[in-house]
């Protein structure tokens, strides 16, 4: 008996061992998931009230409106650009932090202060230095005879969305560049010893020996960055709230203003469902055809 009794317990122990967190995540994500999902179905207003049952309505003026696939346009917009210019900075950076060199040292510790900075501290200072009555960077075109008054870049039609993206580059773009140079110190410097021997340029020796070696750590920034990009919402929502004129809107900021400024809570969760749906497809097809192929 005393044989068998330890027997069980050491088949259960790794259960009991995993327990609290799988509770963990069942109260903190499948929970407020499952009340996302019916609440959906219902013409809900305001946070804990009870609407009336609607069915696929919810579902249906989501997928039939402009101002959704307007939204999605922005945030496509939004996500290629993080992407683009994220991408080319953390590389950049890496590759030019990537020897190892007094400056360098240096340059490794200090470059992570944008990323460690709140979000909020991030949108004020730049919303001071870009402030169209008295911010330094319409006064430095003013000096410089660049412009004639001073201009509203995060309250301009054009401007607004492409400053958002500079910002939220600058804040996010160390913490890729920190990933890069890890995988760049893994890859043996006798390969390119070996390149350097065959008459590579460094242009060459990037697209054949850094680039492919870092297959691994592009494909999860590819994935992760993505989705964690599509899904930003307080840089964004700070700056400009949506505005001017919807002109940052993008999905994120349209579920919140549906939810919180228009109170239909309802419409949100259906759109936020919606949405969910949309990324887990592009996330199985990028896993699909864009996963890095085993030796």
């Amino acid at each position: 008996m005393e044989v068998l009794g330890k027997r069980t317990t050491g088949k259960l122990l790794p259960y009991l061992l995993v327990a609290p967190i799988v509770i963990w995540i069942v109260v903190t994500i499948f929970v407020p998931l499952f009340s996302v999902v019916k609440e959906s179905f219902y013409s809900t207003g305001f946070i804990g009230t009870k609407g009336s049952y609607v069915g696929f309505d919810n579902y249906t003026e989501t997928l039939t409106s402009s101002a959704y696939w307007d939204a999605w346009q922005k945030s496509l917009i939004w996500v290629l650009g993080n992407g683009i210019a994220q991408t080319l900075l953390a590389f950049g950076v890496a590759l030019l932090l990537n020897k190892a060199s007094r400056f360098s040292n240096w340059a490794r510790t200090w470059m992570i202060i944008p990323w460690v900075i709140p979000t909020i501290v991030v949108a004020i200072f730049w919303q001071w230095i870009f402030n169209g009555s008295y911010g330094i960077f319409n006064y430095a075109l003013q000096s410089l005879d660049l412009i004639d008054k001073p201009i509203n870049l995060l309250g301009h039609n054009t401007w607004s969305f492409p400053i958002v993206i500079f910002i939220n580059t600058w804040h996010w773009f160390p913490f890729m560049a920190v990933i890069v140079l890890a995988g760049l110190s893994t890859i043996s410097h006798e390969l390119y010893e070996a390149a350097e021997v065959d008459g590579a340029n460094k242009w060459q020796q990037f697209w054949t020996i850094t680039f492919p070696s870092l297959g691994k750590i592009t494909f999860a920034i590819g994935l992760v960055g993505t989705l964690w990009s599509f899904n930003i919402f307080d840089t964004i929502y700070i700056l400009t709230g949506g505005g001017p004129a919807g002109a940052t809107t993008t999905v994120p900021v349209m579920i919140y203003q549906q939810a919180f400024e228009s109170f239909r809570i309802g419409q949100a969760s259906a759109t936020s469902i919606v949405t969910a749906a949309f990324l887990s497809v592009f996330a199985f097809l990028f896993i699909k055809y864009a996963a890095p192929k085993e030796d």
